[in-house]
């Protein structure tokens, strides 16, 4: 078995299509903030594993960095320890970039991989819970008053006037939503947004850090919810990702009419040791 740091990109797509195309972290254009290791055994690309390469410098107050891995391996190859020896391969790969971080920064970040698995598998394992990564939804429920309110802006015929004297506005492009205070120099709070066929997705919400705890966020979400739902055309439904490890996030949503419509587990990933 050869394990190395180059993998073909044709050899990816063959192996992900084995494995019901399970799509590991990997970029055939760039692959320079992915950090990957592939099993060949001879000119066969048999196992995968990745993760994006971690910014040490952003870590919790613990001073730990969570990296979150994917893995595959070719269902022919399975039970092999194929997948412990790239998990622990990659670990110390990782665990290298951490200590030459750390003996740069005179800092102690230390390293620990979570990964999502199956659960049954999981718990066969005896894996700890990490986190959760919650999928939320938000659908237009009342027609009616999105009726209603497209014809108030036709008559007012001017931007949306939001509470504490903020206004808000879509970019040209419809890209972002962004807020603004009475000074409208620069936005203070802002959020992208990415249209799809059956959904847009919500990511990216940022508040000046000046303006936190303010209620800030909310008024974007709502306002954004709000110009969204009335505007001239049948709209999509609203999604965004939240993680348990931020509940004030997920209040904030819950808050605004989205709720939980998918869930995914991330457990801690014990290393072997080859």
């Amino acid at each position: 078995m050869k394990y190395t740091n180059y993998c073909n990109p044709s050899d990816f797509r063959q192996l992900s299509s084995s494995c019901n195309h399970y799509e590991a972290y990997f970029d055939e254009d760039d692959n320079s903030y992915i950090t990957y290791i592939a099993a060949y055994l001879d000119t066969r690309l048999v196992g995968f594993i990745s993760c994006i390469t971690p910014d040490l410098s952003i870590t919790d107050h613990q001073q730990i960095c969570y990296v979150e891995i994917t893995a595959m391996v070719h269902p022919d190859y399975r039970h092999k320890k194929i997948c412990s020896n790239l998990l622990s391969k990659l670990y110390i790969l990782i665990e290298d970039m951490s200590n030459q971080f750390n003996k740069k920064n005179k800092t102690c970040v230390s390293i620990q991989f979570i990964c999502t698995v199956n659960d049954k598998n999981a718990k066969n394992h005896h894996l700890v819970l990490h986190s959760c990564d919650y999928l939320m939804i938000l659908k237009d429920t009342n027609p009616l008053d999105r009726e209603n309110q497209k014809q108030i802006s036709k008559d007012k015929e001017q931007p949306n006037h939001i509470k504490n004297h903020y206004q808000s506005y879509f970019s040209p492009d419809k890209s972002c939503y962004m807020l603004f205070d009475k000074n409208f120099s620069s936005p203070i709070a802002v959020c992208e947004l990415e249209y799809f066929q059956s959904y847009t997705c919500i990511s990216n919400v940022y508040v000046d850090s000046d303006k936190r705890g303010k209620k800030i966020g909310t008024s974007l979400i709502k306002n954004l919810i709000q110009d969204y739902f009335h505007a001239e055309h049948k709209l999509l439904p609203l999604i965004l990702h939240v993680s348990s490890t931020n509940p004030a996030a997920l209040q904030l949503y819950k808050n605004c009419g989205f709720s939980i419509y998918e869930q995914v587990n991330y457990y801690y990933i014990n290393v072997p040791v080859i």
